[in-house]
């Protein structure tokens, strides 16, 4: 039995938490709560070395955090003290809980190269910090329904994917005005009503009170989402019950004043990432972003980073909302020789957008995925792509996101090539196949993706891949979205199975 002293426990019990993992001989994770995603060379130093005792893999999120699989449980106060020392905690993973309860303020998403990117309106970042640090801990709000989620940007991508959050703060102006407009209700996943994005409650909220906003909306979460049953407590519930007037209402009551409308358009693009080379606001220094297929990392590709920060720039890194790293302040005359460093680490930037844009979650460490998982599938698609289509795939925008479950961790109903697994009963065994969806997106022409087919063994799916794709290049579109608009469900169908009697040997549509 483990010995936790009454100090540890108290120390310890409303900032940190081991979750449960039920794969690859993991039976904890962790995820090391990095707010906004900004790291320093030696904070990423000491995940390395942390990563380094179990087995030297780490994964970044696509939430900003760093995350570790195979901590035991005997380990958690040694674990959790070397945690805190870097300057983070961990979040709260209430997954363990079977009842609409224990939810907690998850990591503060926001614009991974927020104060030096050219095109922001604000900097987010403040703002982040000071919500981050209010909520964790707090007791008073560490007994949520369910969790709830928040982003932040400043800038005019896409990058933080405000629609998938509970709540999303979007820098806009108004008149001669900076503030924030706000979405509410989102969430991709099964839980009830089903996958919803979050929509416009067109309010305007000055910079000084977004952080009293920010509160309010999470004290309606705590104290009117259903605490019936689990799948119901998520934020979306309420708003698809109340309607937004209601919502609107309900913050103006928490606030004990009227909301600013704001009746403008959200200034994103749709864009969901950062990519390769980029010069920063201030003068003479650039970013770097590197991909990382499905944000896996190795602790030696941790402090290889670390180190090229160091020597490059000035030690900041940045992690990305898809889960990729960025290296900020990186001097002009420098940039060649940090890229041949990073080259010469396994860490090439290089290559088409998919690289930087395909998301996938850990379903090999939860269980959820038997084999190939979500990772592996979305690195060995993206290969064979780059493979096939060479520079073709070059100024094209298109990005693939795999999930392993419906709780669409990986995002796959906002991708223009979403996958999600889904295990099937073959004999005595079960066997990996993966539903298809098409057509999701983020940005001023958001939509949740449409299924195009369903259980697919995952050789099939790769082949199903490169023929959507190749026929997205062959066609002369630079836009995903643009092409699957163009050519519509039941084309893209046809297309996947030219080949095949009605696709009954490999899948079936719906």
């Amino acid at each position: 039995m483990i010995e936790i002293s009454t100090d540890d426990m108290e120390r310890f019990v409303d900032r940190f938490s081991l979750g449960r993992d039920r794969g690859r001989g993991s039976q904890h994770f962790l995820r090391v709560k990095v707010l906004g995603g900004v790291i320093n060379s030696e904070q990423l130093r000491g995940i390395a070395a942390l990563a380094e005792k179990y087995d030297g893999y780490a994964e970044v999120t696509d939430r900003q955090d760093v995350q570790l699989h195979w901590i035991r449980s005997e380990d958690a106060i040694d674990v959790f003290s070397t945690i805190e020392k870097l300057g983070f905690t961990t979040d709260k993973c209430g997954q363990g809980f079977p009842g609409p309860r224990y939810g907690d303020v998850r990591n503060i998403v926001s614009c991974p190269i927020a104060g030096v990117n050219r095109h922001e309106l604000i900097n987010p970042y403040p703002l982040v910090k000071r919500v981050g640090e209010f909520f964790t801990g707090n007791r008073d709000y560490l007994d949520l329904p369910r969790k709830f989620k928040i982003s932040i940007t400043g800038c005019n991508t896409s990058c933080v994917k405000p629609e998938v959050n509970d709540l999303s703060l979007i820098a806009v102006r108004k008149n001669s005005d900076v503030g924030f407009t706000v979405l509410a209700g989102g969430s991709i996943g099964i839980s009830m009503p089903g996958p919803r994005l979050a929509r416009h409650l067109k309010i305007f909220v000055k910079q000084e009170d977004a952080f009293d906003l920010i509160r309010a909306f999470v004290e309606v979460h705590r104290d009117n989402s259903s605490r019936e049953s689990k799948p119901k407590a998520r934020f979306k519930w309420l708003v698809e019950n109340w309607g937004m007037q209601r919502l609107r209402e309900e913050i103006e009551n928490r606030l004990g004043r009227k909301l600013e409308d704001y009746e403008g358009k959200i200034p994103l693009n749709g864009e969901t990432e950062h990519i390769g080379v980029s010069e920063q606001r201030q003068d003479g220094l650039f970013y770097i972003s590197i991909p990382l297929l499905g944000g896996v990392l190795s602790a030696n590709k941790m402090m290889e980073i670390a180190r090229i920060a160091d020597e490059y720039g000035t030690g900041d890194v940045r992690l990305t909302p898809s889960q990729n790293v960025i290296i900020i302040n990186v001097r002009r005359e420098d940039v060649d020789a940090a890229l041949a460093e990073l080259s010469k680490a396994g860490m090439p930037v290089e290559g088409s957008s998919l690289r930087w844009t395909a998301v996938a979650c850990p379903a090999d460490f939860c269980g959820k995925t038997t084999g190939p998982h979500p990772k592996e599938l979305a690195s060995a698609a993206v290969e064979r792509l780059e493979r096939r289509l060479g520079d073709q795939l070059n100024g094209r925008r298109i990005n693939l996101k795999i999930s392993g479950c419906p709780n669409g961790c990986g995002q796959h109903l906002i991708a223009d090539i979403g996958l999600m697994g889904v295990p099937v009963r073959a004999g005595d065994g079960v066997k990996q196949t993966f539903d298809i969806y098409v057509g999701g997106r983020v940005g001023p022409k958001a939509s949740i993706g449409k299924l195009l087919a369903s259980r697919l063994p995952a050789e099939v799916a790769g082949d199903a891949i490169e023929k959507i794709v190749s026929a997205f290049v062959a066609g002369g579109f630079q836009d995903f979205g643009e092409f699957c608009d163009a050519m519509g469900i039941e084309q893209l169908k046809s297309l996947i199975f030219e080949n095949e009697k009605g696709g009954e040997e490999h899948g079936s549509f719906k």
